[in-house]
């Protein structure tokens, strides 16, 4: 193989590992996640990008400990 065709297959691949990724943070993004077991409830959000404008003020969120009983 000559070196173009290599260099072409190597930005072929990242090119396609990188839509990949892309795709995946994509689904992603934004979910929130519930998960029910042994009686505890345990709820995730995932949010990957930065979206709270400059200038406001955030305050942290704490995981509530939930129990149900069955």
């Amino acid at each position: 193989m000559s070196d173009t065709s290599t260099g072409t297959q190597i930005v072929s691949w990242v090119s396609l590992g990188l839509g990949i990724i892309g795709l995946l943070i994509g689904a992603i993004n934004h979910k929130s996640i519930r998960s029910r077991c042994c009686g505890r409830e345990a709820t995730i959000s995932l949010d990957i990008d930065n979206t709270t404008p400059k200038g406001t003020k955030v305050e942290a969120l704490t995981a509530e400990k939930k129990e149900t009983v069955v």
